[in-house]
This record gives C-alpha cells, structure tokens and sequence, in this order.
C-alpha cells in the first residue's frame, strides 16, 4: 500500500480482513442513504457532518457514468446518444438506436477529466476508508438505454448478432475506462465493480444460460483486468442473481452487493458461498426499514451480524438506500446498531 494515498486504519484494515475471510474485531458497514433522508438524519444529530462524525462508514464508493448534457424541458442527452427526461425515475424519452444496427455509430470516449476528475479528491478524502470505484451502467445495463429496455429484452432473443456486438462496444468502452482509470487512480482506490442488474424481483432478467452465454464472456474480460492490476472485484445486482453466483465466483468476483432479502435467501448464500466471496448487504429496505419497528430493525441487524459476519466476508450495509418514507427513529437505530456492535 502506498502510503501517499493510503492509510493504514481499523476501518479500511477490517474490510480487508473480512475479504480474506478473517472475522475482524467489529464487521465493517456502510450506511446507504437516499439524499432526500440526509436532512432528516442531520437534523436528528444536530450535525450535518454526521456521516463522517457519528456513522464512519469503512467502505464508500463513486460512481464513473456517462454525463447528460441538458436540453429542454426537463431532458437531457447522455455521452451514448440517448434521450433521457428525468424525474424521481429517469425515463429514456429517446433510445440511441432506433433500428438494431450500429451502421455509422460511434461509442463515446469516456475517460476524459470530464468523466474522471472526480475520482482524485474524492480518493483523497477517504484515504482511511475502502474505496470502490463503479462502472454505472455502461455494459449490460446499457442496452436498456441504447434500444429501450423491452426492445432489448426481444433482440437477446431476436437480433442476437446484432446483440452480441453492440455488447462488444459497450465492453471496450468499459475496458477502455478501466484501463484509464487504473492507470491514473490505481494506486489510491482499493476496488473496481460493474453494476449489472441482471434480476427482478423473482428471476432472472435474462435466463441463466443466455446470460452465461451473452455476457459472462465479456465481464469475465473486464473483471480479468482490474484483478490484474490487483484490485478487488465489485459486483452490484439487483434482485435475483442465485443460479449464476457460480459464474461470477469463476470469474473472479470478490464482492457481490446489495443482496436483498426479498428475492433470495441471504443465510443460504452465505452457507453455500460464504468462504469464495464476500457478501454485502442484506438489511430489508422494503420490509424492515419502512415497516417495522425499531426493535424490528435491531433484531434483524443482529441477526446479520450473527450468521452473516460469522468468519468473515461480510459487510453490513441496507440492501438499498434508506428512502423516504423510512421512519427517522428506524433509520437511527439501524445507525445505532451498526456504529455500536460492541454494546
């Protein structure tokens, strides 16, 4: 580690441990939140500050994405070419490409300072802490933008070749961000993920095999670089993933997020692959956090220290952002328990 732009510190050493599935003095955490709760939680504190003065999350991430330039009227168009209106949900108003071919289409450049010069900063910032740097829907994700997301679902299955190459663009866009990213900030971030949305809530979006077929190839060529620069690999997916956490074990995956408990059956996966990976995530942010009690909320996080935490690889964290919506006495006391697990 070079000490320039790292510190050596219990937060960023307890995440490391639990990588290397050694069960640390105290389960390393972040805390999720959406930014409309952020004044609520301050106010409670008293302190605007309070994520660095009273949660002191070990792991914090950033995000590399595409960049919207405004239009009119509430849209905007991104660096790919797609329309998008934004509101609570982005929309895509416009797919980049209307027809399934990539006749005249160029990918764009994403690894200007533009794009990247956030990252310096910020890595700065959390030198104590785990960094993790995201790739935010830039591969599979993507082709919901490119072609609209029903549209994309039927070209897997009807346009595959023209598929099959609009996702070896979006994989070299990717590579080539990587690359770039490494090489300036390599040194000062300790992990690189991709978020992959592959489930629902129930199922894959994607069945297994068409997914092991279409697209581990490519984010196994993705993952193959950061793990060769010797960074950690993040995985990020939504929903239900079960049939194909082998596959990402296989390709070197160290560490898979959110894990929510609605659609899979968190202990299980810990019991079948909690010495191959590092699972994060995992408090109820559709159930618990909204509709609960506070003791509700405390006996789950509990829980979770108590089969989760066991031996290592796990960080606690909510499974999604805390909402609005979420009481401000259910947040506090999944803070609470996450801040003082030695009580």
């Amino acid at each position: 580690m070079d000490s320039d732009y790292n510190v050596d510190s219990p937060y960023r050493e307890r995440v490391f441990q639990t990588l290397n599935f050694s069960e640390p003095d105290f389960c390393p955490y972040y805390v999720w939140i959406d930014p409309e709760m952020e004044k609520p939680l301050a106010d409670h504190f008293g302190d605007p500050n309070f994520r660095k003065t009273i949660i002191r999350d070990h792991v914090v991430m950033n995000e590399v994405r595409a960049l919207e330039h405004p239009l009119h009227n509430e849209l905007f168009r991104d660096d790919f070419g797609v329309i998008i209106k934004q509101g609570n949900i982005p929309y895509v108003e416009k797919p980049a490409l209307t027809e399934p071919e990539l006749k005249d289409y160029t990918f764009p450049d994403l690894c200007t300072d533009e794009h990247l010069g956030h990252i310096e900063a910020w890595a700065e910032e959390n030198r104590d802490r785990f960094r993790i740097v995201n790739l935010v829907e830039m591969f599979s994700e993507r082709t919901w933008f490119m072609r609209g997301f029903e549209q994309s679902m039927t070209d897997y299955y009807l346009n595959r070749p023209f598929m099959e190459e609009l996702l070896d663009g979006l994989m070299e866009v990717c590579l080539r961000t990587t690359e770039t990213l490494l090489q300036r900030y390599g040194d000062r971030i300790d992990a690189v993920g991709m978020t992959e949305d592959a489930g629902s809530e129930n199922s894959m979006l994607l069945g297994p095999q068409l997914w092991r077929e279409i697209i581990k190839p490519r984010l196994a060529r993705i993952y193959d670089r950061i793990k060769k620069a010797g960074k950690k690999c993040y995985f990020h997916s939504c929903g239900y993933i079960r049939p194909i956490i082998p596959d990402l074990i296989e390709i070197g995956i160290d560490m898979i997020q959110p894990l929510q408990p609605e659609s899979m059956d968190i202990f299980e996966l810990k019991r079948e692959f909690g010495k191959d990976l590092c699972l994060v995530g995992g408090i109820s942010t559709q159930k618990t956090l909204p509709f609960g009690t506070p003791q509700d909320v405390v006996q789950e996080v509990n829980l979770c220290l108590e089969k989760m935490a066991a031996g290592g690889g796990y960080i606690l964290a909510p499974a999604k952002p805390i909402l609005p919506g979420v009481p401000v006495e259910n947040a506090v006391a999944l803070i609470d328990r996450f801040v003082n697990q030695r009580n």
